[in-house]
């Protein structure tokens, strides 16, 4: 009677895959595997191509007439009116690496070009993750962001005043093309951009957004007006340096949100909390690093934090670094205190309370802000720190 001898190891896919990924992080060692053993040919390529820094590696696999047209810099609106996207077949090798794909660094005016010349098909079909700065605005008929989607970082131009509308523009792209996308994360390092007309947009998986607005607030709120309706539970805003008290919000925002986190001024942070829409927020941070302040705009904001939240928060950091007021941040410190003084019987569910506050000599804690105080019972932690 015959006896089957055992499989090899190097036969199981699993076992091939596994060593694939122990070697992630080693990449000249996946494309030695690769090139040298066949059977290790596709789970080395797999884990090689998962996540790419840039679209570069794509450009040599392009179809010889999409290629022409980059080499020879012939990307221009005439040139692309008139070309005929290549047909399937001599997609065929860029399209088995594109697949391989889940992480994505782009920020090459050639992949958003490509994507426009390809618009019938997505060049990246089962893409998890991508950061894309957008090197212009996007032609409303590609789909640069595929329905696999559910992270995504975007950014428009550097250090310039945008005269177009690319970054809202490119949301709604996502929202038409990517519905599954749970975080979202927009840098904005222009000078002033133009605002968008673009009503509410709908996301239904949305859970997850960040928005730095290093110089203006144009674009923050033009975001905040479109992200409005989406169901954000965790929101991370980073504001421009100087205040703006005349936010123009239409409408109210994110009426799902339970954590979120300020960087910026206190001014403008107490009129984004006005503008919430949510009634059960849970979770509060705003770290102040730059830009101006007084003991007025801390003031204003604890108190509309306690009247709308005061049921509901549980925990609350406030963090104000040397930096923002530099002749008297220890009277804005004193400031704070007294401020929780008053105002602490209202915040009646906090839990947890972090206060880092710069000072150079002796802050009265108060027995508002202790342990054995009834004024707050459900408190656990208390962590003060004088920096």
């Amino acid at each position: 009677m015959a006896h089957l001898a055992p499989p090899h190891p190097l036969y199981i896919s699993e076992i091939l895959f596994a060593i694939s990924n122990h070697l992630e992080d080693d990449r000249k060692a996946l494309a030695r595997l690769a090139r040298c053993c066949h059977a290790f040919s596709e789970p080395a390529l797999s884990v090689l191509w998962s996540s790419v820094r840039s679209f570069s590696p794509f450009i040599p696999l392009l179809p010889p007439t999409v290629k022409f047209l980059w080499d020879h810099s012939q990307f221009d609106e005439v040139s692309l009116v008139e070309f005929q996207c290549p047909p399937e077949e001599e997609w065929r090798v860029f399209d088995s690496y594109a697949r391989r794909v889940r992480r994505l660094y782009s920020g090459s005016h050639c992949h958003q070009i490509v994507a426009r010349i390809r618009s019938e098909s997505t060049l990246f079909p089962l893409l998890r993750s991508l950061s894309l700065q957008l090197v212009e605005p996007l032609d409303m008929q590609g789909h640069l962001f595929s329905n696999s989607l559910r992270s995504l970082k975007i950014s428009g131009p550097a250090y310039v005043h945008c005269k177009d509308d690319r970054v809202q523009m490119a949301i709604a792209h996502v929202a038409r093309d990517a519905p599954l996308v749970e975080h979202l994360h927009i840098e904005d390092y222009t000078y002033s951009v133009v605002q968008s007309s673009l009503p509410p947009l709908h996301f239904s998986h949305l859970r997850v957004v960040e928005i730095s607005a290093f110089f203006d607030y144009t674009l923050l709120q033009s975001l905040c007006h479109i992200l409005s309706q989406a169901p954000v539970t965790q929101l991370k805003l980073e504001l421009p340096p100087l205040p703006n008290k005349e936010w123009n919000i239409s409408v109210p925002v994110f009426p799902a949100l339970r954590s979120l986190q300020i960087c910026g001024n206190p001014a403008s942070a107490e009129q984004f909390v006005f503008h919430l829409a949510s009634k059960g927020l849970q979770e509060l941070s705003i770290h102040h690093t730059r830009g101006p302040a007084s003991a007025a705009d801390y003031r204003q904001l604890l108190s509309r934090v306690a009247d709308k939240y005061g049921n509901t928060l549980q925990q609350l950091s406030l963090s104000l670094s040397q930096s923002p007021t530099p002749n008297y941040p220890y009277d804005i410190s004193q400031a704070v205190l007294d401020a929780f003084y008053a105002l602490a019987p209202r915040f009646n569910r906090l839990e947890t309370l972090h206060l880092s506050l710069p000072h150079n000599r002796y802050v009265h804690l108060a027995p508002e802000l202790t342990f054995e105080s009834p004024t707050w019972p459900a408190l656990k932690l208390l962590d003060f720190q004088a920096i």
